[in-house]
């Protein structure tokens, strides 16, 4: 029973195809903090929306080096495959520049119904949300995939 390597297409595949990653920063204090994360992976690069302000956004905004892990298993462990990410991160501030991520976000989340009639519902303040939400995109610097199936 041991692990072997993911080839570059496999990990690509899970990195396209995960709906949740875990994003990990270090704090003011050094302590490690990891958030669980919706997000795209696109022409290389891994990138989610996120609030402007909060413990996650202080720690990108101060030391730019993250680490980003997927996974998928099955729940007797007879198959899992993981990946670990470390890169840099930048931070999109800029609306225009945040358009193509959102669109590539709301596509890969296609949200119901429900959620478009909120969206439109009166007296909402459109320009207010996005002024509160940022786009971080992480350029991968080192990426390295493990997978284990069980052979019967």
């Amino acid at each position: 029973m041991s692990t072997e390597e993911m080839n570059w297409e496999e990990i690509e595949q899970l990195l396209t195809c995960a709906r949740v990653g875990r994003l990990g920063v270090v704090t003011e204090d050094g302590k490690p903090y990891v958030v669980p994360i919706g997000y795209v992976y696109s022409n290389g690069e891994i990138f989610f929306h996120t609030c402007s302000k909060g413990l996650k956004m202080d720690s990108i905004r101060r030391k730019p080096y993250v680490c980003f892990e997927v996974d998928e298993a099955l729940p007797d462990i007879s198959m899992y495959k993981s990946i670990v990410v470390f890169g840099t991160i930048r931070i999109i501030e800029d609306r225009s520049e945040m358009i193509p991520y959102l669109q590539k976000l709301i596509n890969k989340y296609r949200v119901p119904q429900e959620f478009n009639k909120y969206m439109s519902k009166p007296g909402r303040n459109i320009e207010a949300e996005l002024e509160a939400v940022r786009i971080c995109v992480i350029t991968p610097i080192q990426v390295t995939g493990r997978k284990f199936v069980r052979r019967f």
